[in-house]
């Protein structure tokens, strides 16, 4: 089984709630293990205009799955189609977004699945969740979580607590 880190946002619809719904379905997800979760963390939306959006709530989870990575994004984009969301524009407000982080060692740059997440060793709210959740982890190229932390501690980012079980 491969371990892997799932990224969760949202913004819309009782957000908190929109994340306990996702956890959920990602433990009910077929070959697949969900192993802990992070605590929840609000932060403020990123946007490529001026329009205003509401703050995200994100959390990470970590999973152990036999799916391969292409059937484990269809699987979380089940979940997402089924929570509502809607595509419309990048960075857009949205009701649940899942991202694979990491999975396994694999580095994977495809026209649909880019590993580990392109954009992830900038955002607060991905690295401060995967520290609680593995301190000691170590990304493609040697890079460190305790190397990237202090680049993003500007970032503002509150924690809400955690997951109800």
């Amino acid at each position: 089984m491969n371990i892997c880190y799932i990224g969760l946002g949202s913004n819309l619809q009782n957000p908190q709630q929109q994340l306990q719904q996702a956890k959920n379905s990602i433990q009910e997800m077929p070959e697949t293990e969900l192993i802990r979760c992070s605590s929840i963390y609000k932060s403020r939306a990123i946007t490529l205009d001026d329009e205003p959006q509401n703050d995200y709530f994100n959390a990470v989870v970590e999973i152990k799955t036999d799916l391969s990575a292409d059937h484990l994004l269809d699987e979380l984009q089940k979940i997402e189609a089924l929570q509502g969301r809607i595509r419309e524009k990048r960075w857009g407000a949205r009701t649940i977004d899942l991202d694979i982080l990491l999975f396994a060692d694999s580095q994977i740059s495809t026209p649909r699945l880019t590993v580990p997440h392109a954009e992830m060793q900038q955002r607060n709210f991905v690295l401060f969740p995967l520290h609680q959740l593995v301190p000691e982890l170590s990304f493609p190229g040697n890079r460190t979580l305790k190397e990237l932390l202090p680049m993003v501690e500007h970032q503002l980012l509150e924690k809400m607590g955690d997951f109800n079980d």
